[in-house]
């Protein structure tokens, strides 16, 4: 394009066969007990060398960490203040030692933990996102970003070294012009209602919005909200857009019978508050094309998308953004959306729920059901 930015358009069949199929091989989980391997809420989920995993553990804020054979290797943590305690811990990232980082909120402080000997050392760290997933990544090995909010629309990335000190600040894309104040009752993708003096926003289901994923060179991948298209952009904090790409396929249509069901549901809820009925024009009839964003350990791009069968599809792409082949779960399980699967070489790491919604870690093959490598 005029601006230097490069703009990739892929034309795929209208229906897509998966290249390969994601393969269980280990599930790690279970409905009852008192057991390591039973899981309320999962917030975070590192692959680590051999086929082992760690994950934390937010309902009983615990670190723990099993063998690539499943069996429970140890649990770090528990609910306190002291070395190596949690108060709110929300996330989990691994460093190129293999070293596990806990960012805990309310204790203000970022927490590292060899996977096998435990708590190694600690970092303060101011942050005043509780309770919310964590969302920072890190980046080159040697920088961890974490993007944060501050006031009105205006959203910045933070950029600490591995001390945990605040080395750079970028500024991102805001949702409204600079310096406006943020007016809860027009937000395109929530519904607004006042109750008493006070009010609540409830996310639109099937509403596209934003999905943004931090990469391992410090790019920034992400969708434009609003906009239910399968279209991304790579771009640099403080910089330029330097990648447009999109995929042409037929948008999926959320079956009638599900978005009348949820309306339903919704529509019982303002019953039971008292108040009255909401836009229900606003619910999208069809399902947002890009739903997450995640890099596999050799830099391949894996978009997950919808597709009018039942399962999860992921498309792979190079790092120059080729396509390779999509990737299909199949319909056994039903994926657990705040946790991104992990990925390396022919392994993927996920959390899936069953029919119970009970929680399990499951390692998967990527075996080809056509030809290509992921």
């Amino acid at each position: 394009m005029p601006s230097g930015t490069v703009r990739v358009t892929n034309i795929p069949p209208p229906e897509t066969l998966p290249t390969w199929t994601l393969v269980e091989e280990l599930r790690v989980g279970s409905v009852e007990g008192d057991g390591p391997d039973v899981f309320g809420y999962l917030k975070g989920l590192v692959a680590l060398d051999g086929g082992g995993f760690a994950v934390l553990e937010s309902q009983a804020q615990e670190l723990r960490v099993f063998g690539p054979d499943g069996a429970h290797i140890a649990t770090h943590g528990r609910k306190g203040q002291g070395p190596g305690e949690f108060a709110d811990a929300n996330g989990l990232m691994l460093d190129q030692d293999g070293r596990l980082w806990v960012p805990d909120t309310r204790n203000g402080r970022m927490s590292v933990f060899d996977p096998e000997e435990g708590f190694v050392e600690s970092f303060p760290f101011a942050d005043a996102n509780f309770n919310a997933t964590w969302n920072g990544a890190m980046v080159e090995g040697n920088r961890i970003y974490r993007p944060s909010s501050v006031s009105g629309n205006r959203m910045l990335l933070r950029v600490y070294d591995l001390n945990m000190r605040l080395i750079d600040s970028l500024p991102l894309p805001s949702d409204g012009p600079e310096g406006e104040e943020f007016d809860p009752a027009s937000q395109p993708g929530a519904f607004y209602q006042e109750m008493g003096g006070r009010y609540m926003a409830y996310s639109i289901p099937f509403y596209p919005h934003e999905v943004t994923y931090l990469d391992k060179r410090g790019a920034v991948w992400s969708t434009r909200p609003g906009d239910p298209e399968y279209r991304i952009k790579r771009w640099q904090p403080g910089g330029d857009t330097t990648l447009l790409v999109e995929t042409r396929r037929p948008p999926v249509p959320v079956p009638a019978v599900e978005r009348d069901s949820i309306i339903d549901m919704m529509r019982q809820m303002l019953s039971n508050m008292g108040v009255g009925e909401w836009d229900w024009s606003r619910v999208p009839a069809i399902r947002p094309a890009v739903e997450d964003i995640f890099e596999s350990a050799e830099g391949n791009l894996w978009i997950r998308t919808p597709f009018s069968g039942r399962g999860v599809l992921f498309d792979v792409y190079s790092r120059d953004v080729a396509y390779l082949g999509t990737a299909s779960l199949g319909s056994g399980l039903k994926l657990f959306e705040q946790v991104t699967p992990i990925v390396r070489g022919d392994l993927v790491w996920l959390v899936a729920t069953d029919e119970l919604d009970v929680p399990y870690v499951i390692r998967a093959r990527i075996t080809p059901a056509h030809r290509g490598t992921p």
